[in-house]
């Protein structure tokens, strides 16, 4: 249900909205025009974050944990598509003593505009006799500053007032649908831990690549999980990537077939294995590598989901956001030698 505001702006009721929807608990907050004082909101203090170098106040109270994974590789690519993450949205940045302190030196300039604005909630006391917060936009801490900053869509203006128990409906604001891809954004996918036989320096023109892994290597399902618990507001989401295709791709035309997938066996509870001897397709080279190599390609393909909560175990959510597939993939140099025969 949307009603209007004090300042004309809609909002909804987050007791028939999303947060009854979902089953989690939200304290989602009326709102005055956002009109984001130019050059305002970045830097450290008022609520904000400092990250490293990139010292950007507007950093999202979003926090991600991971179960599994690499901490060392990059985000998880999509296997099809062009999905890209979200740069930013609104969340809660400010309670009424903290934007007292703080909104007048930082979002005002000294023209007539800004200054009213300032005037104007000094009047009101920045809403101290309210139960609310203020709303400001807030920054993927997952992308670097200039690529969230230049990606986002969003007016960034002054910061906005939402009563407790209400929600904007202009622009994309926090929720669990957002979380599922913040925390999609964050998963870090380990790399293939195949084992290639015959070994990488000893592989023969005509002999069959066979691709192994067991269930002791270790590759599970990896779940992240996206949260807030600011200012009353109190969302998670979590999604599960658990793999499920190898492909093994041969980096070259020399080779019949230049690529072959297999299904993985086990359960995220013992781990995937896979072991390509007997099966009915193999990469087999037909040329040497000569003085040189063939970067053979090892690439996971993960299947996605997610649910509106910590749990991992949690039922999996059928509604938007559709998370597309994952990827994580090696890459290995494969020398190719001819097979020497003696004919006596």
């Amino acid at each position: 249900m949307s009603v209007s505001s004090g300042s004309g702006r809609a909002v909804r009721r987050s007791g028939t909205g999303l947060a009854a929807a979902v089953g989690v608990t939200a304290v989602l907050l009326a709102t005055t025009q956002p009109a984001y004082a130019q050059g305002g909101g970045w830097g450290t203090g008022g609520g904000g974050e400092s990250d490293g170098g990139d010292n950007i106040g507007a950093w999202s109270h979003v926090e991600v944990t991971t179960s599994g994974g690499d901490s060392s590789a990059p985000p998880m690519t999509p296997a099809q598509g062009n999905w890209t993450p979200p740069p930013c949205w609104y969340e809660p940045r400010f309670d009424a003593e903290e934007m007292a302190e703080y909104g007048p030196g930082t979002f005002t300039h000294s023209e007539s505009a800004q200054a009213d604005w300032i005037r104007e909630w000094e009047d009101k006391e920045w809403n101290k006799d309210k139960e609310g917060a203020w709303w400001d936009v807030a920054y993927n801490k997952n992308m670097g500053k200039d690529e969230a900053f230049q990606a986002c869509e969003l007016l960034q203006g002054n910061p906005f007032w939402m009563d407790q128990g209400d929600i904007p409906d202009d622009g994309p604001s926090i929720s669990p649908e957002m979380l599922a891809e913040i925390a999609y954004n964050a998963t870090k996918l380990p790399a293939p831990p195949v084992e290639l036989k015959p070994d990488l320096a000893l592989q023969k023109v005509n002999l069959p690549v066979h691709a192994t892994f067991q269930s002791d290597t270790g590759l599970q399902r990896v779940a992240t999980t996206a949260s807030i618990d600011y200012l009353g507001v109190q969302y998670a989401a979590t999604t599960v990537a658990t793999p499920k295709r190898l492909r093994i791709d041969a980096g070259t035309e020399y080779a019949e077939p230049q690529s072959c997938t297999y299904g993985l066996s086990g359960s995220g509870a013992n781990g995937y294995d896979v072991n390509t001897e007997d099966a009915g397709c193999n990469v087999t080279y037909r040329k040497s590598s000569g003085e040189g190599t063939y970067a053979l390609e090892a690439s996971l393909t993960w299947e996605v989901h997610w649910t509106a909560s910590a749990d991992p175990d949690g039922p999996p959510e059928q509604g938007d956001p559709q998370l597309p597939e994952g990827m994580s993939s090696g890459t290995y140099d494969v020398t190719v030698k001819e097979i020497q025969t003696v004919v006596r």
